[in-house]
């Protein structure tokens, strides 16, 4: 397992981008300003898929102000992502078949987000997201895949998490602490 240092050097966003690598982080849902800088290193690299699971993603304006410290290039590089919304996890599971077609790093946000539908039968959510784990190993043999896990205190997430994380290359485990401590070291 990572030492903390290495896990809040490895969230900040360091040159990580390696081809052929899955790569897994589980947060507490709080480190927006960190995704923002993500989603700007990645679109400052070229064109990339943007899965967004949940409901946030950043807007304009926040993403603008943010791509004019790096380049004068701003709207080019604003128009990189190709930004893809699922809204249940079979649309998801068509949407990574779609992106592994496309041959360009992926960066999904709240990955879990709609297996954890009730309304969906659990039998059928077990096996798109072994599907969909299938897909994510195969898109990373071409390209970096970055996925974003929203931790959660449920019975179905200590179901769902471990089948994803078994098929990560690398798995970060960022605490809300870490980011914390991180955040004010910057302060001084």
């Amino acid at each position: 397992m990572n030492e903390p240092s290495e896990i809040r050097s490895a969230y900040r966003i360091k040159p990580y981008y390696i081809s052929r690598h899955l790569l897994v982080m589980e947060t507490a849902g709080k480190e927006h300003a960190a995704l923002i800088e993500l989603i700007i290193q990645l679109a400052l690299r070229g064109p990339f898929n943007l899965i967004a699971g949940d409901e946030w993603l950043p807007d304009r304006d926040t993403l603008y102000r943010s791509v004019r410290r790096y380049t004068c290039a701003v709207e080019e590089t604003l128009n990189r992502p190709s930004l893809l919304r699922p809204m249940t996890c079979l649309q998801l599971l068509d949407l990574l078949m779609e992106a592994d077609m496309q041959n360009r790093p992926t960066l999904i946000l709240d990955f879990l987000h709609h297996f954890h539908n009730s309304d969906v039968e659990l039998a059928l959510r077990d096996r798109t997201l072994e599907q969909c784990c299938q897909h994510l190993k195969h898109l990373s043999f071409s390209h970096s895949v970055v996925v974003r896990v929203l931790r959660r205190h449920t019975e179905e997430y200590r179901r769902f998490f471990p089948i994803l994380a078994s098929v990560a290359d690398e798995l970060i485990l960022v605490e809300e602490d870490s980011i914390t401590e991180d955040t004010q070291g910057l302060l001084f």
